[in-house]
């Protein structure tokens, strides 16, 4: 799921449990196509193959001398704060780190700290950060909120209840506490209650399109289509760029055998997002009867978007050769392998693990500048990626 926000703004990534997403986008029967393209995040990180090199090459005492002259807190702060909006998680994360122990109660970059480390995944040290904030403010609302998505997120759902309780206690018409706490109670099947969050949640704030969106998962788990279609065509009028909404008002739409209104959503879909899969698919479906010329020419293209994960499966065996030249110190083998694997992969799902990897190898036998270099495209096109983020620090405190 994601993680909502006040006054409908963009969302967080929040806590993902067995009601999610993207199961709701399947209906029965419909493959599942996970398109080639870039991605950020943990689960960019192949599973496949995994290069633990760390930068052993590199001198770890030069990054500890560089500290000792390290900025004020509050520079560190608004550094990370700027890393953060730019998207560059593993960056920020090692900025604000730095910031924490300069500053130790200062719970603004606690905060912030464990926002960043929520997205990176780390749940667990995000819910230390904010035990420590709530020990700092415990009269704010705002930050028992924050720790109920925290707890959330490491699966303590009865945990993030209470937490989620307590914000309410201070802040009665807190909408973003009353929407997490719909969330949690329909994770929890408490969908009568979750109802009742979700509809005081949407009175407090309207604008929001979270509080609708998530609101109507529990109707369609309970067969209120009608009651499912009012909510998602709000969320689109709301956040109209939201593809995931269009395709499933378009498959509450089609269970009422609305078909022109559906494709008009599926319609949509595809031109805000080219690649999905899921849109294209059904689409295709959709259109059989009546055009059955462009359906075929939307699963041949949704055939094309298949294809395309051979690629990646090229890409990932010569990673994984790779790997092996490594660990059997064939320095040369490693180098040639992973720069294959780069090539082949082009702008693939994996492409910014395999610069990564093919950088921490040149690093390893001394080609230091080129190796940054591939860094740094690995940090680019994955600003989440710690290994990458370490190493380039530590070729910069050379």
């Amino acid at each position: 799921m994601v993680r909502v926000s006040c006054g409908g703004n963009t969302a967080d990534k929040c806590y993902s449990q067995a009601k999610d997403q993207y199961n709701a986008l399947q209906d029965e029967g419909t493959p599942i196509v996970h398109p080639a393209k870039r991605r950020i995040g943990k689960n960019n990180r192949s599973r496949v193959f995994v290069l633990i090199v760390a930068c052993c090459a590199l001198d770890l005492s030069s990054i500890l001398a560089a500290q000792q002259g390290a900025p004020p807190s509050s520079e560190l702060l608004d550094q990370g704060r700027k890393l953060l909006e730019a998207g560059k998680l593993a960056e920020a994360e090692l900025v604000l780190d730095r910031a924490e122990k300069l500053a130790p109660s200062d719970p603004v970059i606690l905060n912030l700290d464990a926002k960043v480390k929520g997205r990176l995944g780390e749940y667990a040290s995000a819910v230390d950060l904010l035990k420590r904030v709530i020990r700092l403010i415990p009269q704010s609302g705002q930050a028992h909120v924050d720790l109920a998505i925290a707890l959330a997120d490491s699966g303590d759902l009865n945990g993030a209840l209470a937490e989620t309780a307590t914000a309410i206690s201070i802040a009665p018409a807190l909408a973003i506490a009353h929407l997490n706490r719909a969330r949690i109670l329909s994770d929890m099947n408490q969908d009568a209650e979750a109802r009742d969050e979700f509809a005081l949640a949407a009175r407090l704030d309207p604008g929001n399109p979270d509080c609708y969106f998530y609101w109507s998962f529990g109707e369609r788990a309970h067969g209120n289509v009608t009651k499912e279609t009012e909510l998602l065509r709000k969320v689109v009028k709301l956040q109209p760029g939201n593809v995931k909404a269009h395709i499933m008002l378009a498959g509450s739409l089609l269970s009422q055998n609305q078909t022109a209104e559906a494709v008009a959503e599926l319609r949509i879909a595809v031109t805000i997002d080219p690649n999905s899969a899921q849109a294209i698919y059904k689409l295709s479906r959709a259109l059989r009867t009546t055009d059955p010329e462009e359906s075929e020419m939307l699963r041949a293209r949704f055939d094309r978007l298949k294809a395309q994960n051979s690629v990646v499966d090229q890409a990932k065996a010569l990673a994984n050769e790779a790997f092996h030249a490594f660990t059997v110190q064939d320095w040369r083998e490693a180098v040639r392998l992973f720069s294959e694997a780069v090539e082949t992969c082009g702008d693939c799902e994996i492409e910014s693990t395999l610069h990564r990897d093919l950088g921490l190898t040149l690093c390893r036998v001394g080609q230091i500048e080129r190796g940054a270099d591939e860094l740094r495209k690995a940090l680019a096109l994955n600003p989440e990626d710690r290994d990458a983020a370490k190493a380039l620090e530590m070729i910069h405190a050379r």
